[in-house]
Order: structure tokens, then sequence, then C-alpha cells
């Protein structure tokens, strides 16, 4: 029987050289010929499976998606049986324009009625209604719980219009509202939320009109300033002035928190804001000017494949999600290209188990949580994944859940992240767990930008996760905020054998940072306007909690899992085998070696750790205050010559700029605009 009008010539003439060509365009009725047409992308994957069915699997296979908007209310699921062959990959394509959208909203209607009484009586002119689509209307809730040790599942709805989310409404509009608790009562030692869920107190004015939200939320940093949460609350008894939440925070409360408070019709008084009608189905705003068309996301996530190989996504843009919006499990080979990923409830790429498979010359923006993870490889016989991110620009991350979301987040063994711009997040731009990974020539700044106690690049608590190379990465203005302290890459709580070599830091506050560690090493690194430009402190000696022979130490925890003593572990890492009785609590044998110190203090050993067990030699100082004021593409031109002089061995600064070096991807410069520029903040 014909497939959608493809006779058996059609099918016939598909051979090595001969691809199979479908295409989807929602705007071309499905016909015959050279090319199979459909109008949807999940008809174009049943028409494939269907091919398969008829011998033809064997063949390449190319779906070619028109121009446009492609609307998904599900993901798109490509399995085992779809994958391509190593010369002939399956290919999902965009048009060659890089207008092609895959997208998890749908738009929304407007309707003629009033905002609820609650509405603020001088913004009710300006509040529009629209009516939304079951799949949101019926969601339980707005919003999720967040917090950073896990990821979160896909957000009840988001609204968008041409500029991006728009935001539930909130107090305050802007900034933060400071967590006041109730005096503690008498008898008690830890106040009045001890031993129930935590009340706050706000202005008794407020408290007042929140009282009939059904959903509303606080988010903030509770408890940490590196532990930003979400978490439903209650506005308590009339008169009282306070508010509870629902549940505990993930670290006890403390006066003085940042939070806001969102979803609450009282507070619709901004251009861009929104609040759900859930009994009526409706959504109220107050539209951004010239932007009242707006859609609403339903999507859980876009594509889903799962253990395929040899798959190529290439220019695509993939938008609007409530979750995630790329998810990869299993499989080999899998290689996003030339795509965009942007405006997702949770995480843009995840990829698990697979290998081999990456991110290539894209953007990825304004996520709600990580922009990219990677996990795979085998860590127990040390089997490196392969998996990467390369050549891509990734800003604007973590914008709902804020702390531990980074643009890449790794766990395995052997990733690559090289030569990615990062810019423009409130915590970390990188987390690498497990093994021998490569991150080599990103350019990384405006990170860590609303967070304490953090870092550009992160790792920690796994004595046994060594073997990563950082070579040639750039990382600058990384500054706190008053009062806040920061890091450029923090080796916290034990880790080791980590090698950082020909870095350039340049304005990074406390650019390398070793908490206990051993075996790490740092050589041939600039570092300018960044001090200390080496920390290290012996923690594993002074800490209060059960030491690393403990097996309730969470370090010795993580050493307990994998196999130290035996091969490949033992060959690979003939150190650590003997940890256990090579003095584990001492932070030793860490290098500080020529390195380039300008206009920046030296190493710094603080409590815990014996400088005689460390290495610091070879190192150059250099007073030059114009270099703290440079800007960095001045410092990245004139690096050469001050390195010279000061007899040091030259930076790969060619590599280092990546605003440069992206710049001249044609296919990347269109798709990321104004995004590949060091100037402004999000």
């Amino acid at each position: 029987m014909p497939l959608l009008g493809a006779g058996p010539s059609t099918v016939g003439a598909a051979t090595s050289r001969s691809p199979v060509h479908i295409r989807v365009d929602p705007n071309v009725p499905a016909r015959s010929g050279a090319s199979l047409v459909v109008p949807t992308l999940d008809a174009a994957i049943a028409l494939l499976r269907r091919l398969h069915g008829s011998r033809v699997g064997d063949e390449p296979a190319v779906i070619d998606l028109a121009g446009g908007i492609h609307r998904l209310a599900e993901p798109v699921r490509i399995d085992a049986a779809l994958g391509g062959r190593p010369d002939a990959p399956l290919i999902l394509r965009g048009a060659p324009d890089g207008s092609t959208r895959l997208v998890g909203s749908v738009p929304l209607t407007r309707v003629d009625t009033p905002p609820p009484p609650g509405a603020a009586a001088g913004q009710r002119q300006r509040i529009v209604g629209y009516r939304l689509p079951a799949a949101a209307a019926n969601q339980p809730s707005i919003g999720v719980h967040r917090i950073h040790p896990v990821p979160s599942p896909p957000l009840g709805l988001e609204l968008f219009d041409e500029q991006g989310a728009l935001t539930p409404a909130r107090w305050p509009n802007a900034g933060w509202a400071k967590v006041e608790m109730p005096p503690a009562r008498a008898g008690s030692k830890s106040g009045s939320n001890a031993g129930s869920d935590p009340i706050l107190l706000v202005p008794r004015e407020r408290a007042e009109s929140w009282l009939a939200e059904p959903d509303l939320w606080v988010a903030g940093y509770l408890g940490q300033d590196w532990s930003y949460e979400t978490l439903p609350a209650l506005a308590m008894l009339p008169g009282s002035g306070r508010l509870a939440l629902v549940g505990q925070p993930h670290y006890p409360l403390r006066d003085g928190d940042r939070f806001f408070v969102e979803n609450a019709l009282s507070e619709l008084d901004a251009p861009g804001e929104w609040w759900r009608d859930a009994p009526r189905g409706l959504v109220f705003v107050i539209p951004r000017t010239g932007a009242d068309a707006l859609e609403v996301s339903v999507a859980p996530s876009l594509i889903a494949i799962e253990g395929a190989r040899h798959v190529r996504l290439e220019g695509l843009t993939f938008e609007r999600t409530r979750g995630d919006a790329v998810i990869v499990t299993g499989g080999d080979d899998v290689v996003l290209e030339d795509c965009t990923i942007r405006w997702t409830g949770a995480r843009g790429l995840v990829i698990t188990g697979a290998s081999r498979s990456g991110l290539r010359r894209s953007v990825v923006a304004e996520t709600g949580e990580d922009g990219v993870v990677l996990d795979g490889g085998d860590r127990q016989r040390l089997i490196p994944s392969g998996n990467f991110v390369e050549d891509s620009v990734i800003v604007r991350f973590g914008r709902l859940g804020r702390t531990y979301k980074g643009a890449v987040d790794i766990d395995g063994v052997g990733m690559r992240v090289i030569g990615n711009l990062i810019a423009h997040a409130p915590h970390l731009a990188m987390r690498f767990q497990g093994n021998d990974h490569e991150i080599a020539f990103n350019e990384i700044f405006d990170v860590v930008n609303e967070t304490s106690d953090a870092s550009a690049i992160y790792t920690g608590r796994d004595i046994a996760a060594q073997g990563t190379r950082l070579t040639g990465n750039f990382l600058h203005d990384i500054k706190p905020r008053m009062g806040f302290e920061v890091k450029g890459i923090y080796l916290d709580d034990m880790a080791s054998g980590i090698k950082i070599t020909g870095n350039l830091f340049l304005r990074v506050q406390q650019p390398l940072f070793v908490g206990g560690g051993r075996d790490n090493e740092a050589t041939d690194n600039a570092f300018v306007a960044s001090s200390p430009a080496f920390f290290l402190d012996g923690r594993g000696e002074v800490w209060a909690g059960p030491p690393i022979t403990s097996s309730e130490n969470n370090v010795r925890a993580a050493f307990d899992q994998v196999p130290a003593t035996r091969p490949p572990w033992s060959v690979r890492y003939p150190r650590l085998a003997g940890l256990l009785g090579d003095e584990p609590l001492a932070a030793k044998r860490n290098v500080f070696r020529d390195n380039l110190l300008i206009d920046s203090e030296g190493p710094r050993i603080a409590e815990g750790a014996d400088p005689a067990r460390q290495t610091v030699t070879g190192n150059r100082r250099v007073a030059d205050a114009e270099a703290a004021r440079a800007s960095a593409a001045s410092i990245l031109q004139t690096m050469p010559a001050r390195s010279d002089r000061a007899g040091f061995v030259p930076l790969p600064v060619d590599r280092m700029d990546r605003v440069s070096v992206l710049s001249r991807i044609p296919a990347l410069k269109r798709r990321a605009g104004t995004l590949l520029s060091r100037d402004g903040s999000p």
C-alpha cells in the first residue's frame, strides 16, 4: 500500500547515494515524488517508522522542516529503530535561513472580561484577559518546587510575548524583600518557626490582599546565599501580617534572607506581569508596549532521543517548553549543530548515558535551569563518553532555578567543554564531577552575580574525581556584590588531582581556591588584578564534622563508590589507591608554579595546610595598575607584550578571545546576535 501517496517507485529509489527525503511543511498538502511531504514532524517520524518497516530503514534519511513555526504539544520521540549509520545519520534539518522553530507554546485568545475584584483599582484599565487552553488551565499550579541538588520537573505554565517570558505578578517588582521572622516564644530555642512551617512577617496591607490567593509562591535565597529555593505559601489570619511557607526550606531560614512573593493578583501592577484565574481558565496580563500577542507553554519537552545512534539535529530553534527542550538518553553520536535553544522552563539540552554526543556551534539562552547537561561514560572502568559542548554561546541560564544550574553541568568520564562563550548568570557557569574531563578555551564572565561562597567553575566533595584538565580558559569580571565573596575556579571540599594550566584571570576575586585537596597543579597561568592568585586551606584537618576516615563523611562515601585499589583506577591514579594510608586528612602536594601575577597578590595558605607540603616556585609578580583598569579586549591584545616583558610563557590569547572567534562563524553570529558580546548585562 502506498505511504501518504508514495508508491513503490519512490521507496525503491532510495539508495545509499540517494537518501529518503521527508519534508515537513504545514502549508503544503502531502504528495508523492522525489520528496515525501507531511504537515507535522510527528507525521514525518511516523512515516519514517513505516518506511523502516518496508526495509528502507537501512538507507539514509533526511527530514527537512520548512521555515516558520512548528508547534508541539508533546515531545517527538526518536528511538533506536530510527537511528542512522555512521556514514548516513538520520538528519532533522531546518531551513537554510535559520527560521525553523520547534515551539512548545500555543497562542492565547483575548477575552473581553474585567479582572477579578482583587486587582488594584489603579491598574484595572491596563489589565487584559486571555483564555487559557485546557492543557494550561488544568495545571494544578503555575510553579514547581526548585532547589539546587535536583533538577526540577516541568513547571505549570509560562507566558511569552515576542520579547520573551513574562513574570507572574510579584512583590516587590524588582530586587528583594528581606526575611523577618516573628519573635521567639518564651522557652523556644529556635524561635516561633521551630517545629512548624516557617512564618514570615510582611507588611500588613500586603498580607491582607493575599488572603484569598490559592497559588501563592515564595522564591529566594532561603537559608544560604548560594541556595535559591521556591516554595508555595499562604497568607495567614486577617490582620496578622504573616505569611506561612508550605514546607520547610532546605536550610533553616534566617532573618535578612532575600525573597520575593509571586502570583498575587493584587501585585499585578507592571507591564509584563500576569496572574492566573484558575477556576475560570483565564489569565490576566498587563502587556508590554506593542506586545499583546501572547502564548502559553504547554509541551513538557520537544525532542526525546532514546537509545538512537547517528542522529543530527541541524539549523533548528527549540523554544518555549515547560521543561527540558531536548533530551538524549543512551545511544551514540547524537549531535546538535547550528541550533538555538531558548526560553525553557527547565534545562536546554540533557544528554545522559550516551556517548560521542553533544552540542556544536549553537546558542543556548534564557533556560530555566542548566543550559546543557552532560552525563556519560563508565566510571567503574574509566571509559570516557566523548560527550561535548563546543564553539557555542551559552548565556542567561538559571533564570528560574538560580543556583547550581550552570551553562554546562558535567558528570561521568571524559567530557569535553571547549571554545564556548558563557556569561550572565546569578550563580556558577560550570560544575564538573567525575574524571578526566577537558575544559579548555572557554571565555566566562558576569557570572555568580547575585550569590556568595560561589564560583564560576566548581567541583568538590569527591576526592576520587581526578584527572580533569582546565586549559586556556579566560575568566574575567567575576566580582561579588557588596558583602559577598566569590571565586573563579573552586576546588571545594577535598577536590584533588586537577590540572589548571595556561588560563587567564582578569578581575576575578579569589581566582584559584583549593579547599583542602591534594595533587592539584596550577602552572603557567596569568592573573591580572585577581587576588589572592591562589588560596589553599587544610579543611580536612580542621573540619568540625566526621573526618574522611569515617564512613559518615560524604567525601569518604564518594571515595568508597569507586574501585580505587584495582586497575584501571590503581594504574591511572596510583596515589589515590593508597589514600587511606597516606594522611588522608592532609592538604598536600599541591603545586603553584611558573605563574604570572600582574597587580595581584601571591599565594595564601590558610589554617590546617602546611606550606612545606606544597610546591610554590617560579612565580613572577609585576606591578601594573593600568592592567587592572583595562578592558577584556585590551588585555587580550596586550597580553603577549606583557608576558614577554615578564619572561612568561605566552598564553594562546587568540583562542581565548571567544567573542572574536565565534563572531567569525556566520551561522552562529546570525543566531547569537547581540549575545556575542561582552557589553552589558542580562
